[in-house]
């Protein structure tokens, strides 16, 4: 590593990259809590297959996270005052924009806002709208 000081990497790294992601933190953010370059840890995961294996694991832990955070946030909790006695409660409703949102992200090619259209012909030939009159005859 010609002009920095060299980096040490631990075994110990392996579980604390898994328990890092969990949270939900990239793998890239794991280099600033290590005090390292983002660089440094693709270097390890090349040289140490250990440290790759526990990224892998570490991937999936942090989508884990995420997913169930999506899930949580589909719905909203709306508090009601129902009676002279301050009595409460609780109604659990869909949060359709955000249930959208999280559909057009994991399903990409099903939840789509846009129609694609696909036009063939020569290369170079002028395809031209058909003219309002014909439509009527």
């Amino acid at each position: 590593m010609a002009g920095g000081r060299p980096t040490i990497y631990e075994q110990r790294f392996c579980d604390l990259l898994i328990d890092h992601m969990e949270k939900g933190f990239s793998y890239e953010s794991f280099a600033g809590l290590v005090g390292v370059s983002k660089q440094t840890i693709y270097d390890w995961e090349k040289a140490n297959p250990e440290f790759l294996d526990s990224k892998k694991i570490g991937v999936e832990k942090s989508r884990l996270f995420w997913e169930t955070q999506g899930i949580e946030g589909i719905y909203t909790t709306e508090t009601f005052e129902q009676d002279e006695n301050g009595s409460r409660s609780t109604k659990r409703a869909l949060n359709s924009p955000v249930w959208i949102f999280n559909m057009k992200n994991r399903f990409k090619d099903e939840w789509k806002d846009k129609q694609e259209t696909e036009l063939s012909g020569s290369v170079g030939t002028v395809i031209l709208p058909k003219p309002i009159s014909e439509d009527l005859e």
